[in-house]
């Protein structure tokens, strides 16, 4: 009896489930769509895809009997894509530029995204209270599906520190444990880690540390990212178990022992081409500001900021473009090997903004020489992998999240398809693009005035004059996560500056003080400045502010501690840049303040250095 009643109650069961198919009405069907099949990296004929509860549950052939639903949707034979995947965002930053930065809200960010197709972001580095803005939209609006890390892992001052907050500092391995403990507090999709030694003038995480964060996050289930930079660093990170590397191998060739190392292992490569090249492709070839219909979602401040009178990019950031052959040889290598490749932009970095970038991104990959269908893999179905997401995102199939976007043309024929959207549904429901737009055209980004046209007025003798009213204003590494410290005290004939120079991080640590004037001055009728002091018990650093320094290489000179009051008159043409930063034609015509500086260098010791100098003449002569 028990052999027979089985059989029977299955039958039971599953004529049960076909008639609630067919009575209970799905949420919405669209009809007459080609979906993207990613095993023929082909289009299937057009089909109806039918949707509940933000689910596909079924697709068939068009020409298939239709079944009921409480909303349609005639796709009219257009090309149907998963929704798109930015495997490497930073919602903390906005994509302007650091020495004008503006500060937009997630909302900007979340509606910049969803209206460029983006239904899935990973955001691999922020601090709690994004996080906490996220999820509070994410309870009201439409947004995409967020996938973070939280803060990441990094060594004592190492990168990540210089954006202030708290992260997750390894001194010693006994450190470890501590702090993974606080990572999963946070429930966090999956660990990054960071390899980065600015060219070999700091130190980074030991193979040790990085081992057992790997091990650890193996043994959570959580993906492994190690943001890399040198070819010698992203086989590190293989060797301590990433899952990803975030960022490429962009100025260097690799070799046959790194090709085996990710395939051996299974390293996904997520290169964020955007971020090292966008902003040289935009001086140079105004290679952003040109895409309009995808700037549609960034604010009218923001793109002003960018795009009106462009700043030279940073040195090593146009020497990245400058050998881009390079990064793209690597990618051809690495894909031909069977290496699977990734897109992630590094959004939030200048001239890297949220959406667009992953848009560059494709561009950039078609550069580099994948194929059509190989981006849409990318893009999609790669980066669900890369993210422990296979089973829900990244394609269009029974089971898996209602999230796509709609194109007219076909992408594998041309990938710039995929930058003319016409549809964006995300979990079932269609994105109203129009509305974002309008949101986001509301939301003012904070921050100063962009490319202020300023007239410089005439300089007056005295910079400072000391009746007692400071213009003096402290400042330290504090501001980007440095423990250096500076204290002012005003005094009716002079100041004293007492600094306190903490330990450095990878781009060194200082403390001074400043004074800045509201416009440039023109001070073309002096020779110099000439500055009486005493104090101070090593050189210190006095620069001067020019207007077209914009990455803090200023002109400077050192000056020599003094026990009694001593006067030293400096000629203009004694003050240089450091040359780290973007060379400048010095003017006294366009003169913004000064600083006077005690700085450590990156690897230098991390006792405190104490300083104290004061100061009754500061004038031009």
């Amino acid at each position: 009896m028990k052999a027979i009643t089985r059989p029977i109650t299955k039958t039971l069961i599953g004529l049960s489930l076909v008639a609630q198919f067919n009575v209970h009405a799905m949420d919405l069907r669209v009809d007459n769509v080609r979906v993207y099949q990613y095993e023929s990296q082909s289009f299937s004929a057009p089909s109806s895809l039918y949707i509940d509860d933000g689910k596909i549950v079924n697709i068939t052939k068009a020409s298939s009997e239709k079944q009921q639903a409480d909303k349609t949707f005639n796709a009219k034979n257009q090309f149907a894509l998963s929704g798109l995947i930015d495997l490497h965002v930073h919602l903390g930053s906005s994509g302007s530029n650091f020495t004008e930065f503006q500060y937009l809200p997630v909302k900007s960010h979340f509606n910049a995204n969803l209206y460029l197709g983006v239904t899935n972001i990973v955001d691999l580095f922020s601090f709690q209270q994004t996080l906490d803005e996220a999820e509070k939209l994410n309870a009201t609006q439409l947004t995409p599906n967020l996938f973070y890390a939280g803060t990441l892992f990094t060594n004592p001052g190492g990168h990540g520190t210089q954006f202030g907050g708290s992260v997750y500092e390894i001194s010693n391995d006994s450190d470890i444990d501590g702090l993974w403990q606080k990572h999963l507090a946070t429930n966090p999709h999956l660990t990054k880690a960071v390899i980065e030694t600015f060219g070999g003038t700091g130190s980074s995480l030991t193979d040790s540390q990085l081992a057992q964060l790997g091990e650890r996050s193996k043994a959570a289930g959580l993906p492994y990212f190690v943001h890399v930079s040198t070819l010698a660093d992203g086989k590190r990170a293989i060797k301590a178990g990433a899952t990803a590397l975030a960022h490429g191998i962009n100025s260097e060739a690799i070799d046959d022992e790194f090709i085996a190392l990710m395939k051996q292992n299974k390293v996904m490569y997520i290169p964020t081409l955007a971020v090292y090249h966008n902003h040289s492709d935009e001086r140079h070839n105004h290679a952003l500001s040109s895409q309009t219909e995808l700037l549609k979602p960034v604010p009218n401040k923001l793109q002003g900021c960018l795009f009106e009178n462009v700043p030279e990019p940073s040195k090593w950031k146009d020497h990245s473009w400058q050998a881009r052959s390079i990064a793209y040889a690597n990618i051809q290598q690495l894909h031909q090997a069977g290496v699977v490749i990734g897109t992630g932009s590094d959004a939030g970095n200048p001239y890297t903004l949220h959406g667009l970038g992953l848009h560059n991104e494709i561009d950039a990959l078609k550069k580099a020489g994948l194929t059509n269908a190989q981006i849409i893999d990318a893009a999609t179905i790669n980066g669900a992998q890369a993210i422990n997401q296979s089973n829900n995102i990244g394609q269009l199939a029974t089971g898996f999240e209602a999230s796509f976007i709609l194109l007219e043309q076909n992408p594998i024929e041309d990938i710039s398809a995929i930058h003319s959207i016409s549809q964006v549904f995300k979990s079932g429901e269609q994105v109203n693009r129009e509305k974002l737009i309008a949101e986001n055209a509301a939301i003012e980004p904070q921050g100063p005035t962009c490319n202020k046209t300023a007239h410089s007025t005439t300089a007056q003798r005295f910079i400072d004059d000391f009746d007692g009213k400071s213009p003096w204003q402290g400042l330290s590494d504090a501001v980007m996560g440095g423990q250096s410290s500076v204290e002012l005290t005003v005094n009716k004939h002079s100041l004293t500056i007492n600094t306190a120079v903490a330990k450095p991080t990878n781009f060194g640590a200082w403390a001074g003080a400043e004074i800045k004037y509201p416009q440039p001055v023109d001070a073309s009728a002096y020779t110099g400045v000439r500055l009486t002091y005493k104090g101070s018990t090593v050189p210190f650093a006095l620069a001067i502010y020019h207007s077209d320094v914009k990455d803090w290489d200023n002109f400077s000179v050192l000056a020599k501690p003094s026990e009694q009051w001593r006067t030293i008159e400096i000629p203009f043409s004694e003050f240089k840049q450091f040359g780290f930063g973007n060379s400048v034609t010095w003017s006294a015509q366009k003169i913004t303040g000064f600083n006077v500086m005690w700085r450590k260098m990156p690897g230098a010791a991390n006792t405190i250095l104490n300083n104290t100098l004061e100061i009754k003449e500061f004038s031009y002569y």
